[in-house]
C-alpha cells in the first residue's frame, strides 16, 4: 500500500467541516465566562468580603 498516494487523495469529509464551523462559530456564555463576570462585578465594587451562608 502507497501511503504517499493516499495521502494525496484524502479529503476531509464535508461533514466534520460543518461541525467544526459549528462548535466554533458558537458563542455561549460557559463557566469561565461567568466566573470572570462576578471577578469582575466584585474588583468594580471594590468589596473583597466574602459572605457564606449554611443551611441547617
Amino acid at each position: 500500500m502507497d501511503f504517499e498516494a493516499e495521502l494525496e487523495k484524502f479529503q476531509p469529509s464535508l461533514d466534520i467541516e460543518k461541525a467544526e464551523d459549528a462548535i466554533y462559530g458558537n458563542s455561549m456564555t460557559d463557566v469561565t465566562d461567568l466566573l470572570q463576570a462576578i471577578i469582575g462585578e466584585q474588583k468594580n465594587t471594590n468589596n473583597n468580603s466574602v459572605e457564606w451562608v449554611e443551611e441547617s
